[in-house]
C-alpha cells in the first residue's frame, strides 16, 4: 500500500528578480534577495528553482515551494 503525498502549496506564484523573500534552507529560515532562476535545476526537477542571496553574500538554491513573501501585510495568494 502506498502513502498519499500532500501537494505542496505555492505561496509566491510569480517571484520577481530583485525582491526580497523568506525561505527555508537546510532546516532554517533565511532572508534573501532573488537573483535569478536556476534553469538547470528547473529542467532537472520539473519545478521552478531560484538563486537567492542573503545579507552575508551566501547564495542559496531554493525551489518555489520554500519561498514566502517578505512584507508582513502583503495579501498572499490563497
Amino acid at each position: 500500500m502506498t502513502k498519499n503525498k500532500k501537494s505542496a502549496k505555492v505561496y509566491v506564484k510569480k517571484p520577481k528578480v530583485g525582491e526580497s523573500y523568506w525561505f527555508w534552507f537546510a532546516g532554517s529560515i533565511t532572508h534573501g534577495v532573488l537573483l535569478k532562476e536556476c534553469e538547470k535545476l528547473t529542467e532537472h526537477y520539473g519545478e521552478p528553482w531560484y538563486t537567492l542571496q542573503s545579507k552575508d553574500g551566501t547564495k542559496y538554491p531554493v525551489n518555489i515551494f520554500t519561498l514566502r513573501y517578505d512584507k508582513p501585510n502583503y495579501k498572499q495568494d490563497v
